[in-house]
């Protein structure tokens, strides 16, 4: 059978994905890129923000008009009734189910409506079957969080922490590195939990990876600012390893310290500041990402400012703004939001001055020779430059990482998983732009 499967989100539901394919050509069953070419549609889906559930429901409902038969994986999976509304004979398939991919796809071709929830006790995603596109292999460590954040839905999906064994992953990353993989994806709900429910710690699975053999880069997931500071001297030490990126995603959420209570975040926005200078007093190159959410219910304008001055102080490599979108079956969808265009306007504030933070920082790449990992095919034409341009016939642009998870754009010859010299000649707010060496 012709299966296509469409992945929307996070690193973690293209971990799925990658197992979902594998479970499904282990069944015998063939993957296609096109829902025009599919007998069957997967949808690996995403609930942490309303804008991409409405997309996600706009698809399912196209889908059905064109008569596919269609799974719903992922968080959405939650939201049955909706799910259920936009296409009836939707199969679904919760998080923690993947294994049961193959079992869901046959159910959707014969019409049968079915839903697979949380498998048995010891039957977990451990030992799946995944395939993986060179040169990243995307690793799952852990699902669920401890934490209860008001605004989360994604914590109704993946409700309990689970963190896979080190056996496991270890077994994953030597599996990786045995067929090329260049690139480790280390990836979790928070991945700062690791091993708060087995005994371990993230600190234990780094060093663990880190005596691994072998040419490659790992980069890891993100990591609650609470986590980072219990564990920093620790997860410092892991991070000296040359292989690891020098990148760390620590959402913060807001810069005031009363809607941060309000959101009943589990740390501080000062353990955000502590964590972020500890990791540049070692790592004064590294790359710092953070999460913002603008717009929260109980956020006042001085609250708002205390945001703005915090990414202009902090100076994040990277800052996702979320406006805030009341989630179902959430604390924060029982508060008076505040009106629409408020939220833009605050939001449209806050990604100028996020943008031009980065782009002051990048600009200061102008003229270094980094060390790049090529990990992705760019388009055919432009000349690598903000204002594009146009090839000479033969030529490619690609895009690579630098050793601190700077996103590299390359005119040159290459191939993926190489490693090479880039010289920068120009960059924005998002990229770096140079020619291979």
């Amino acid at each position: 059978m012709k299966v296509c499967l469409e992945t929307y989100g996070c690193t973690l539901n293209q971990a799925d994905s990658d197992m979902m394919k594998g479970v499904l050509i282990s069944a015998g069953h063939s993957i296609v890129g096109s829902a025009r070419d599919a007998d069957v549609v997967v949808l690996n889906t995403c609930t942490v923000k309303g804008k991409t559930e409405n997309k996600i429901i706009s698809r399912i409902e196209g889908l059905g008009r064109k008569g596919k038969r269609i799974v719903v994986a992922g968080c959405l999976s939650i939201n049955r009734k909706r799910v259920r509304n936009a296409c009836p004979g939707a199969v679904l398939v919760h998080p923690g189910a993947v294994a049961m991919a193959a079992e869901a796809v046959e159910d959707a071709a014969e019409g049968r409506v079915s839903e697979y929830a949380e498998p048995a006790a010891g039957n977990r995603k451990e030992g799946l079957p995944r395939i993986f596109t060179k040169p990243i292999l995307r690793i799952p460590i852990q699902e669920g969080c401890v934490g209860n954040c008001h605004f989360c839905q994604t914590k109704l999906a993946r409700p309990g922490l689970m963190s896979y064994s080190l056996k496991w992953i270890r077994s994953w990353v030597e599996e990786g590195v045995a067929k090329g993989a260049k690139e480790m994806q280390l990836t979790g709900m928070d991945s700062g939990a690791y091993g708060l429910d087995n005994g371990s710690n993230l600190v234990e699975l780094l060093k663990e990876v880190g005596r691994i053999e072998g040419d490659f880069r790992v980069r890891m997931g993100m990591i609650n600012p609470g986590h980072a500071k219990r564990m920093l001297p620790g997860l410092i030490d892991a991070f000296r390893d040359r292989r690891f990126y020098k990148f760390f995603h620590l959402p913060v959420q807001t810069g005031s310290e009363k809607v941060r209570g309000e959101m009943n975040r589990a740390h501080t926005v000062a353990d955000f500041r502590e964590v972020v200078r500890g990791v540049r007093g070692e790592f004064p190159g590294a790359s710092i990402a953070t999460d913002i959410i603008v717009g929260y219910p109980t956020e006042s304008e001085e609250d708002f400012q205390e945001t703005v001055e915090l990414v202009e102080k902090v100076k994040p490599d990277i800052v996702n703004i979320s406006k805030f979108a009341s989630r179902r079956g959430t604390y924060a969808s029982r508060l008076k939001e505040i009106p629409t265009q408020e939220v833009k306007r605050r939001s449209t504030l806050l990604s100028q001055v996020a943008k031009r933070v980065a782009a002051e920082k990048n600009r200061g790449y102008g003229g270094r020779v980094l060390d790049v990992l090529v990990t992705e095919e760019g388009k055919r034409a432009g000349n690598g430059k903000p204002d594009g341009g146009n090839l000479e016939r033969g030529t490619g642009s690609w895009k690579g990482r630098a050793d601190n998870y700077k996103q590299v754009c390359i005119m040159g010859k290459a191939e993926l998983g190489q490693r090479m010299k880039v010289r920068v000649e120009s960059s924005n707010y998002g990229s770096l732009f140079g020619k291979a060496i």
